[in-house]
């Protein structure tokens, strides 16, 4: 403004300058006005401008005046600063005001003689104002990547403080999250600082609710699982580690008399955690409504495999399916006799020191993809002081392999010894293995009968 100033007494253009400098002083005040709210002092700005360069071209003879260029910049300020709904509605007055500085040229309705632009003068003050309207359109881009580099840091703080917020139900919330972040993002362009602090908060509080109600779901979980005072009934020594990843888990035990015959079950519940939760509650419900065992445990595996389709109304051609697997181990025990059977579930049996891993089949229940199941039954006579060890893929998952060999050496120790040495051992090697990162839910069942 102060170099134009300078450049219209220059020029001998007194009025010009004297317009100029108040229309100055108004761009000091909106500049230098104490406002949060910096978008409505871009809207000023391109009004202010859009009006001083009217002003000048209508007293230097209407839309032939060189100053018309500088429309440009409020143009540009228009679409940048704002959305393209504002920067059409600027360019539109803007055009409104071109059009009517033509109809003032053409009318000669300025009482101020219009600029010589063949003179030297003229082509002097041309080329001043083509490089005043250079600068201030550079100046225009300049300030808006500013601005948009401003945010972006912005943003990026933000989402960091975020997703470490939310590291703990990452799995469980990673739809949720990613939906909201995706509309975060899009209101985060269009919104002021003001309201992004109070989705911040809102999006805090609607943690704060979930973290409550998964907290809730472990809590009726655990309800649902035989607790130790209920495991003394059933075994003479046992050890129990159950360790979920999050809160809430896709693992599961049973235990339960039908007819002098006891049934134990661990079980694995595959797919995002709350649904796997609910579908162990869903299993247990299953076997507590049982009214006798089927002769053998394989043919249990099949009536739950045949539940669980019929209660989910799942259609074998539907390929997109979601698919709820579940890895089970069952066996029962009837006196000294044991059966056992397995669908792609883990157990082995320990007689004296040596240790027999059980048959298992690799083929999980619950999806509907193949439905034909060939499931072992394996049947033998246990002793009392036999060690029956059953448990989830979790214990031996590490790294992303499997690898049961050391659980299986600690196992060979477990025989005539008491089950706080079971116990000892076992935590020993889940916390040498999984104190810092664990990879799935934990579930641990060493026992022998009564």
């Amino acid at each position: 403004m102060l170099i134009f100033i300078v450049v219209h007494l220059t020029f001998d253009l007194k009025y010009e300058a004297i317009v100029l400098a108040i229309l100055s002083f108004v761009q000091l005040a909106i500049v230098l006005f104490p406002s949060k709210k910096r978008k409505w002092m871009y809207h000023l700005q391109v009004i202010l401008l859009s009006l001083i360069v009217t002003i000048l071209c209508f007293m230097e003879g209407g839309v032939i005046s060189p100053v018309v260029f500088f429309y440009i910049p409020p143009i540009c300020m228009g679409f940048l600063f704002f959305n393209i709904r504002t920067g059409t509605t600027y360019s539109f007055i803007i055009l409104g005001l071109a059009i009517g500085l033509t109809l003032s040229s053409i009318n000669h309705w300025s009482p101020f003689p219009p600029l010589v632009l063949d003179s030297y003068q003229g082509f002097l003050f041309f080329t001043m104002v083509f490089i005043g309207v250079s600068a201030d359109v550079v100046w225009t881009l300049l300030e808006y990547e500013k601005g948009r580099n401003n945010a972006d840091q912005e943003l990026k703080t933000y989402n960091d403080e975020i997703i470490q917020q939310e590291e703990e139900l990452r799995q469980q919330q990673e739809e949720l999250i990613s939906t909201r972040e995706h509309e975060l993002d899009l209101e985060r362009t269009k919104t002021s600082a003001l309201i992004e602090e109070q989705k911040r908060i809102k999006a805090e509080n609607d943690l704060l609710v979930i973290q409550e109600a998964l907290k809730y779901t472990a809590e009726i979980q655990k309800i649902t699982l035989p607790g130790k005072e209920v495991l003394k009934d059933f075994f003479k020594e046992h050890v129990i580690i159950y360790q979920p990843k999050e809160n809430i888990s896709g693992d599961f035990y049973y235990v339960n008399n039908f007819n002098n015959i006891t049934l134990v079950v661990v079980g694995d519940c595959k797919g995002h955690a709350i649904s796997a939760t609910l579908l162990t509650m869903v299993i247990s419900g299953y076997f507590d409504s049982l009214q006798e065992l089927p002769y053998y445990p394989s043919l249990l595996l099949h009536n739950l495999q045949d539940y669980l389709i019929n209660e989910f109304n799942q259609k074998i051609e539907d390929k997109d399916q979601i698919k709820h697997e579940v890895n089970l181990s069952i066996a029962y025990f009837e006196g000294n006799n044991f059966i056992y059977t397995s669908a792609n579930g883990r157990g082995y049996l320990i007689k004296n020191d040596q240790i027999k891993e059980l048959s298992y089949s690799n083929n999980p229940i619950g999806d509907t993809f193949s439905l034909v199941r060939q499931y072992k039954d394996t049947e033998m006579t246990i002793s009392p002081d036999d060690i029956i060890v059953m448990y989830t893929d979790g214990l031996t998952k590490i790294e992303d392999k499997e690898n049961p060999k050391e659980l299986l050496e600690i196992s060979k120790e477990f025989y005539g010894k008491y089950e706080e040495n079971w116990e000892k051992g076992i935590m020993k090697y889940i916390k040498k293995n999984f104190s810092n990162t664990q990879q799935d839910d934990i579930t641990f069942l060493a026992f022998n009968l009564n």
